[in-house]
């Protein structure tokens, strides 16, 4: 009572100041804490010097499932500090995996030396091509240019020059023009060239890896088509002159029971389910089996079958389930009804029905509910709804799309859900077309926004959220009948485009998903 009469902006006699016991009082009171993300690190900080140990619980919760490319250095550079080694685990693989993104950010600028030498120095940096990590070491330098001459020559000597191609090589002295001498940059590449210096270069890989699954393919007679069967993962992007890069894909697996292609996956925990879709072409070849796959040590287990075939449909995991919504289910061109799969009783259940028939939608899970987007109707109508789908409640319409479509992808990345590829009616005619509009929906405005179109058609083409980055690949193109090998990635910070690679075929009716590997896969050739 005595310090309510002294002057509010001085240090209580606890040693408390007046904002470190707003804060704690607020946390004891209300269980949260309210404020932007400065807030958070003063409570994390002020929760650590006064042992208030569920106020940090909260904060080290926020820390590691509210990861942004804005945020992610501030974790990383508090969880280094204060000796938090899970923290700091979780963020710098964060920031490895979406470096791209963190490098645009403000925060990167003023990451200390010795943190950007560790990222730089890390296998599992994840750049498109090496000279992407040059090019930060040298952004990172002009910024901090002032007192840093000592430590330029060893921030640029964690870039593995040995791994450029000629192309690349070519462009390092306008990439570090003004922050080192030519001199020790020639240096650097002779040394990291020399043929005693290669062992030591180890190729980057991620952890987490894209892989591709199944669908359907051209074969040499072009009259003909052949479903898939094989699991693929993208150990590595190999540098190469042009605009098309090139992936070195590796094998990870295989279906067990034959090809499939109009399949759906989801993923829970690193273990890949795979549900229904079709062997072959037939009416009555829509297939109801499920299978779980472990990808570290690469076992196959059958489960439960649903309770109907289905194909061309979307499966989402939410909680302890995994739901299969709508889709076509034999004679049926597509139908409404949902069922969900338990993981801890391997039983499948009905579940309310869709408001109307679908199949060619997509789904998504965010915030404990499902969203479903487009799709055709059973007059075979592209549709442009987006429902909110919550297990024992009724499905809410929410805003449209700008534009229908159908056989698109849906993924959430930051909060928001994009939807890009598929294909429309044509405007005032019979037929279909390729739709290469994208937008993005944010759930708190319930809006739809617009963003740079498509470079090509991704007709029932698959899609990944890998590194920070939309990677939409393989499908067709409704307007040419032609498949397509690419993979495109949209870059939210840049907001762009840009081509990550190819396919190991050009596959349409595809999945795709992030998977975490055996490390002996990624050693098989570069030990």
């Amino acid at each position: 009572m005595r310090e309510a009469t002294h002057d509010p902006t001085a240090p209580l006699a606890t040693g408390l100041s007046p904002a470190e016991l707003r804060l704690l009082l607020s946390f004891a009171y209300t269980g949260a804490v309210a404020g932007p993300w400065s807030t958070v690190l003063e409570a994390a900080e002020t929760s650590l010097r006064y042992q208030a140990w569920g106020l940090l619980t909260l904060c080290l919760d926020v820390f590691t499932h509210g990861l942004t490319p804005d945020t992610g250095l501030d974790v990383l550079a508090f969880a280094v500090a204060y000796g938090l080694a899970q923290v700091s685990r979780v963020a710098e693989d964060y920031i490895l995996a979406t470096f791209p993104s963190v490098v645009a950010t403000p925060a990167f600028l003023d990451l200390p030396a010795h943190l950007l030498i560790r990222l730089l120095r890390s296998d599992g940096l994840n750049v498109l091509h090496e000279l992407e990590a040059l090019e930060a070491a040298s952004r990172w330098l002009t910024a901090n240019r002032d007192g840093q001459e000592d430590v330029a020559k060893e921030v640029l000597s964690s870039v593995r020059f040995a791994l450029m191609s000629t192309w690349e090589l070519k462009k390092v002295s306008s990439v570090t023009a003004g922050v080192a001498d030519p001199k020790v940059i020639r240096e650097l590449i002779v040394a990291s060239l020399a043929p005693m210096a290669q062992l030591p270069c180890r190729v980057r890989s991620l952890q987490e890896v894209l892989v591709v699954c199944g669908g359907e393919k051209l074969t040499s007679n072009l009259a003909a088509r052949k479903p898939s069967r094989h699991l693929w993962f993208a150990h590595r992007y190999l540098s190469t002159v042009g605009l098309v890069k090139k992936v070195e894909w590796r094998a990870l697996g295989h279906f067990p029971d034959g090809p499939r292609f109009r399949h759906a996956i989801a993923v829970v925990g690193n273990i890949l389910y795979i549900l229904g879709g079709k062997h072959y072409y037939g009416v009555h070849d829509t297939l109801a089996s499920v299978y779980r796959y472990q990808p570290l040590d690469n076992s196959w287990e059958r489960l439960a079958s649903m309770t109907c075939g289905r194909s061309y449909f979307p499966a989402v995991a939410l909680g302890d389930f995994i739901y299969a919504l709508g889709g076509s289910s034999g004679e049926l061109y597509c139908t409404d009804t949902v069922e969900c799969y338990d993981l801890t009783n391997d039983t499948w259940r009905r579940c309310q029905p869709l408001p109307m028939a679908l199949c060619g939608h997509a789904a998504c899970a965010l915030d404990g509910a499902l969203y479903v987007s487009g799709g055709c109707d059973e007059a075979s109508q592209c549709q442009a709804s987006l429902l909110r789908y919550v297990p024992g409640a009724p499905a809410k319409l929410l805003a449209p799309m700008n534009g229908p479509r159908a056989g698109h992808i849906m993924e959430e990345a930051g909060g928001q859900l994009y939807v890009a590829g598929g294909l429309c009616q044509r405007a005032g005619q019979m037929g279909y077309k390729d739709q290469l509009a994208f937008e993005v929906y944010s759930p708190k405005l319930d809006i739809w926004v617009l963003l740079s179109p498509l470079p090509r058609a991704h007709v029932v083409g698959g899609a990944a959220v890998v590194g920070g980055e939309l990677l939409v690949l393989g499908g067709y193109s409704h307007d040419t009948y032609q498949d397509t090998h690419l993979i495109h990635a949209y870059q939210p910070a840049a907001r762009r485009w840009i081509t990550r690679g190819t396919l190991p075929h050009a596959y349409t009716d595809l999945q795709a998903c992030v998977l975490t590997v055996p490390p002996a896969l990624h050693r098989a050739l570069f030990p």
